[in-house]
């Protein structure tokens, strides 16, 4: 099984000069944890956690932020050929709740969250069933 079998395509993501504030509205409607940050040509610049943004939100709960004084920079990413297993052992190794799927040019092509990995295994473990998705 590979990535691109269990990814969301088409993620939603914000640009970098967008505010903290507009990011995380993005996220309640969408109910997401992790954006994708992506520059005005859809190539990935960084993530954006909820848990981060938050944080950073109570320390400076009355200046503007943009997304880009927020975002982690250094984003692990996988391709849509990488299968899952390896994929799962990047998350788990390094503590990560998503990875940005990005194409030969990185090129936002879809995310994989940790929802998306349990799905999987519970359906390898309980074959026949299916996770339903909220």
């Amino acid at each position: 099984m590979q990535v691109r079998d269990r990814m969301s395509a088409h993620p939603v993501t914000i640009e970098p000069e967008s505010s903290a504030l507009s990011a995380l509205g993005i996220m309640q409607y969408h109910r997401l944890r992790h954006l994708p940050v992506t520059d005005a040509n859809g190539r990935l610049v960084g993530i954006l956690a909820e848990r981060d943004l938050l944080l950073a939100a109570s320390r400076y709960l009355h200046a503007g932020m943009e997304v880009s004084e927020v975002m982690s920079r250094d984003v692990f990413k996988v391709k849509p050929e990488t299968p899952i297993e390896e994929a799962a052992l990047l998350m788990a190794n390094h503590s990560i709740g998503s990875l940005p799927v990005v194409d030969d040019d990185g090129l936002i092509v879809g995310i994989i969250t940790e929802s998306d990995m349990f799905r999987a295994l519970a359906e390898v473990v309980s074959p026949g069933r299916t996770v339903e998705q909220r």
